[in-house]
């Protein structure tokens, strides 16, 4: 049982280091949703999120702009880490049950 307890100990050790690179990695991306919104024929881009009850609307410039597909990329970049994280805390979770409070 010693040896099944180090490795697992060691996954436990490496999930949580990921967790929390994740994590930070998230808090840096800029947050929000992107939307095209249509102004005399063109098309700016705008990321949309909430602050307590409102809706903020950060503009972003047009949408064929460098800027703008930059931030589409890290938007997409967020939304991966944001996928990773979460199946890394339910690996987590699943290594905290196979441990059983011995941590």
């Amino acid at each position: 049982m010693g040896v099944i307890f180090h490795v697992m100990k060691e996954e436990y050790d490496r999930l949580l280091e990921t967790e929390s690179a994740y994590a930070k990695a998230i808090a840096e991306m800029p947050r929000g949703t992107p939307r095209i919104q249509q102004r005399r024929n063109k098309n700016y881009l705008y990321l949309e999120y909430r602050d307590g009850d409102r809706v903020v609307h950060d503009y972003i410039g047009p949408q064929e702009s460098d800027k703008a597909k930059e931030v589409l990329e890290k938007v997409a970049q967020r939304r991966r880490y944001e996928k990773l994280l979460k199946e890394t805390k339910s690996a987590l979770k699943d290594v905290r049950k196979v441990l059983r409070g011995k941590i």
